[in-house]
């Protein structure tokens, strides 16, 4: 997934403050960036399922989000409509409107002296870590983040107002430092996570099934996105696990060092998916992996391998514990069968 599409994605699937917004706004605006911001709109057009929709509903998807937005008090100009803008025409209802530079509505918003003078006191900076990588951040208020390979950690040049908030696709560790007036809080995939000051690591990948929290030290709270009211209180040692599917949240005893030894080297597979081991293993090593059968997609695994582990002898491993596994790697694709 190209990084544009990244952040595309992600912001479409989780709630902002205004400001940062607008930050988002900004930054898909770029001249240079057109192409792919537009093909990225279009992916996330064609995984909604409405490749058509009737102009009412369009109305009201769009008045929805310009209610989520901040954009519920500002008119249309006159003659415009859904249905006249260019390019918008296709996509309507996508709740993406925003982001388009040819959006009359949007153009017309973005230039208020309010929003210029906003824009210029705060920027939004998105770090992308590519496939088979591992980075480390430095925020604003000298929290450390380490970033595992396929993630997006979306952060304000400075913090300002009454929490520090950031924005993870992936998976992040986080070393935070305290502030008691200004709790620090990370928005994932279904998932706020709030702290004073502690050590945690938290897996949010898009494209996985399940998002873990799991505590070092100090505590931290979390809250679903969709049940503000139900707060969860982690101690050191416990892992919550959402299931996006089931919807479920389980609490458990764990060893943190094993879900976060992945910043130097490690690989923990923790009663995994063979879809999701695949796409471990494509982000890991940089690789593409080609399923040729899906006699295994019942398959679950638990299994953690040593630190710096050469992609064959991962292999080789998955195919003692996996019955019938065959595999075949031709430089950067691995053929499973």
């Amino acid at each position: 997934m190209s990084y544009i599409k990244k952040i595309v994605d992600y912001f479409f699937h989780h709630d902002f403050s205004d400001e940062t917004v607008k930050k988002v706004h900004q930054r898909l605006t770029k001249k240079e960036d057109r192409p792919e911001v537009e093909d990225a709109l279009l992916s996330v057009w064609d995984t909604m399922g409405y490749p058509e929709i009737a102009d009412e509903h369009s109305k009201q998807a769009f008045s929805s989000l310009s209610r989520q937005l901040g954009f519920a008090n500002k008119k249309e100009p006159a003659g415009k409509t859904l249905r006249t803008m260019p390019f918008v025409a296709r996509m309507a209802a996508i709740w993406l409107l925003p982001f388009i530079m040819l959006s009359t509505s949007v153009y017309f918003y973005w230039q208020t002296a309010t929003v210029k003078e906003a824009l210029a006191d705060v920027s939004l900076i998105e770090h992308f870590v590519p496939v088979g990588k591992r980075e480390q951040v430095v925020l604003p208020d000298s929290s450390r983040v380490w970033l595992n390979s396929g993630s997006v950690l979306i952060y304000p040049s400075s913090f300002m107002g009454q929490t520090r908030e950031v924005y993870l696709s992936g998976e992040g560790y986080f070393e935070v430092e305290k502030n008691a007036e200004q709790p620090f809080i990370v928005k994932a995939r279904a998932l706020n996570v709030e702290v004073l000051g502690t050590r945690f690591n938290l897996l949010a990948y898009p494209e996985v099934r399940q998002t873990a929290t799991t505590l070092e030290e100090g505590s931290v709270q979390v809250r679903l996105q969709d049940d503000d009211e139900t707060v969860y209180h982690l101690v050191p040692d416990e892992q919550l696990v959402y299931s996006v599917d089931s919807k479920n949240v389980d609490i458990k005893q764990v060893v943190s060092a094993d879900y976060f030894d992945w910043r130097e080297g490690g690989l923990l597979l923790d009663n995994y998916s063979f879809t999701d081991i695949i796409h471990i293993l494509q982000r890991t090593y940089g690789v593409t992996v080609h399923l040729q059968t899906s006699s295994y997609n019942k398959s679950r695994l638990t299994v953690h391998f040593n630190k710096n582990e050469s992609l064959e002898n991962i292999l080789m491993l998955l195919k003692e514990l996996i019955p019938g596994l065959e595999y075949q790697i031709s430089g950067k694709d691995i053929y499973l069968r």
